[in-house]
C-alpha cells in the first residue's frame, strides 16, 4: 500500500508526466507538420483535433471508471477482481469507440460545418476527421491499457508504451502526409493514419503479453461480457462521460465563438490549446497519482490517507505547474513563432499564452483534487463543476463578450474565471466527508446536496471561531 509521503506521490506522478508528455506531443507535432502549408491547414488540424478529442472523451470517461474499480480492488488485494475489471473495460472500449466512430464518420461534414471555416479549411478538416473516427478504436484500447496498469501502481510500463506510440505515430504521420519512402502522399488524412499506427503497435504488444499471462493483470474470458461488471463500470463512468461531453461540447462551442473573430484568432486559440496540452501534463500526472492512491486507500479502508494524499498531490501540482507557467510566459514569442508563420496568429498566440500562464496553478487544483474525487468513485460532482465552469461561465460570458463586441483578447481571458470557479468548488467538496463513500453508495447530486457541500466548510470555520476562548 502506498505510504503517505511526497515521495510516493512523485513515484507515481513522475512516469505519468513523462508518459503524458509523449502522448500530447503528437498534437504538437501535427501542427509542426502542417505549419508550412499555411493557416488553412493549421485551422484544419485544430478543428479536426478538437473533434477527435470529443470523440476520445468516451474512452477518457471509461478510464475514470477503470481507475476507480481496478485501484480499489488492488488496494483490497483482490487481483482477480482487478483483472476482471480490466477485461470488461477493454470490451467497453471496443464497443464505445466503434459506435461513436461510425456516427462521426457519417456526419463529418455537418460536424465540421459547425465551425464556420472557409471552404478549404473545412475540407481539410473533414479529411482529418473521417479516418480519425474509424481509427479511434486503437486510441481507446491503448488508453484503457495504460489506465489499468497505472491503477495498480505500474507506471513504468505505460511510459514504455507511450514512447513507442509517440515515436511510430509521429514518424508515420509525417511520412504519410508527405508521401516519403515510396508511400502514398495522403495529405491531411495521413495524420490520423500515422498516429493510429503507433497505437496499433502498442495494442498488439500488450495483447501478446496479456494472452501469454506475462502481466499481473490476467485475461479473464468470462468477464468479457459480464453484464454486472459492465453495469458497474457504466455506473461510475457515465457521469465522467457526461462530464467529458459537456466539457468538449462547450469547448467546441467556445471555439465557434472564437471563429467569429476570423481564421487568425481561431488558429491562435487552437495553437494555444496545443501548447497548453503539453503544459498540463504535469497536472495530469499528479491527477493520475491522486486517483490511484485515492482508490487504493479507500479499497484498504483508509479514507484519511486518501484525503491527505489528495492534498499533497495538489500542492506538488501547483508548485510544478507554476514553474511551467513562468517558462511558457518567458518564451511566449519563440513558441508562437515556432508554430505559425502568420504575424497575426503569432500576436494572438502570445496573448493567449499569457492567459494560460495565469490559469495553470488553478488547473493544478482541478487536476489533483478532481482526480482524487474520481479515483474514489465520486464522478457526479466533477460533472456538476464542469457544467458550471464551461457552460455557465466560459461559454455564457464569452457570448456576452461577443454581444458587446469585445476584443478577442477578452474572449481568451474568460478562461481565467472558468478555472477559478471550478477550483473553488472542487476544494470545497474535497474538504467535506460526503465524497468518501462505499463503492455502491453514489447518491444522485442535487441542489440541496450542493448547498450542503458549500455550507459545510463555512459552518466549520465559524464553529472553530466560536469555540476559541
Amino acid at each position: 500500500m502506498s505510504k503517505l509521503s511526497y515521495k510516493s506521490i512523485w513515484q507515481l506522478a513522475g512516469p505519468n508526466i513523462a508518459s503524458n508528455i509523449l502522448m500530447v506531443s503528437i498534437s504538437f507535432a501535427h501542427l509542426w507538420i502542417v505549419a508550412p502549408f499555411g493557416p488553412e491547414a493549421s485551422a484544419a488540424v485544430v478543428t479536426g483535433g478538437r473533434i477527435h478529442f470529443l470523440l476520445m472523451s468516451a474512452a477518457m470517461a471509461l478510464s475514470v471508471a477503470t481507475t476507480a474499480v481496478v485501484a480499489r480492488a488492488w488496494g483490497g488485494e483482490n487481483i482477480q477482481e482487478a483483472s476482471e475489471a480490466t477485461t470488461s473495460s477493454l470490451t467497453l472500449a471496443v464497443l464505445i469507440s466503434l459506435g461513436l466512430g461510425a456516427i462521426t464518420f457519417i456526419f463529418a461534414n455537418q460536424i465540421v460545418g459547425l465551425f464556420g471555416l472557409d471552404p478549404v479549411s473545412s475540407q481539410l478538416a473533414v479529411d482529418y476527421v473521417r479516418p480519425a473516427a474509424l481509427l479511434n478504436i486503437f486510441f481507446a484500447l491503448a488508453l484503457t491499457i495504460f489506465t489499468a496498469f497505472r491503477a495498480i501502481g505500474d507506471v513504468v510500463r505505460p511510459l514504455r508504451f507511450s514512447a513507442i506510440a509517440t515515436i511510430f505515430g509521429t514518424l508515420g504521420s509525417y511520412t504519410l502526409v508527405h508521401g516519403s519512402f515510396g508511400l502514398p502522399e495522403m495529405g491531411m488524412s495521413g495524420i490520423p493514419w500515422g498516429t493510429a499506427l503507433g497505437q496499433l503497435i502498442v495494442v498488439l504488444w500488450f495483447g501478446v503479453g496479456w494472452l501469454t499471462r506475462r502481466y499481473q493483470l490476467l485475461p479473464t474470458t468470462h468477464a468479457i461480457f459480464d453484464m454486472a461488471r459492465l453495469r458497474q463500470l457504466a455506473k461510475i463512468g457515465m457521469p465522467a462521460a457526461m462530464e467529458q461531453v459537456v466539457l468538449q461540447s462547450s469547448l467546441v462551442l467556445f471555439m465557434i465563438l472564437v471563429a467569429d473573430y476570423g481564421t487568425a484568432a481561431f488558429a491562435a486559440y487552437g495553437i494555444g490549446i496545443t501548447i497548453l496540452s503539453i503544459c498540463i501534463v504535469i497536472g495530469m500526472g499528479f491527477g493520475a497519482a491522486a486517483a490511484t492512491l485515492s482508490g487504493q486507500n479507500l479499497g484498504a479502508r483508509d479514507p484519511e490517507t486518501a484525503r491527505a494524499n489528495g492534498w499533497m498531490a495538489m500542492k506538488m501540482a501547483i508548485a510544478c505547474m507554476s514553474v511551467v507557467a513562468l517558462v511558457t510566459f518567458a518564451f511566449k514569442a519563440q513558441l508562437a513563432a515556432m508554430l505559425s508563420i502568420d504575424p497575426d496568429i503569432r500576436r494572438y498566440t502570445e496573448f493567449f499564452i499569457i492567459v494560460l500562464a495565469i490559469v495553470q496553478p488553478l488547473m493544478a487544483i482541478e487536476f489533483a483534487i478532481g482526480s482524487a474525487l474520481r479515483g474514489g468513485g465520486e464522478t457526479r460532482y466533477p460533472l456538476f463543476v464542469t457544467f458550471i465552469g464551461v457552460v455557465l461561465v466560459r461559454f455564457s460570458v464569452g457570448f456576452i463578450v461577443i454581444m458587446l463586441e469585445g476584443p478577442v483578447e477578452a474572449i481568451y481571458a474568460v478562461i481565467i474565471v472558468d478555472y477559478l470557479v471550478k477550483a473553488t468548488l472542487l476544494v470545497l467538496r474535497f474538504r467535506s466527508d460526503s465524497w468518501i463513500k462505499d463503492e455502491e453508495d453514489h447518491a444522485p447530486l442535487s441542489i440541496q446536496s450542493l448547498a450542503g457541500i458549500v455550507r459545510a466548510p463555512v459552518r466549520r470555520y465559524f464553529s472553530r471561531k466560536s469555540n476559541k476562548p
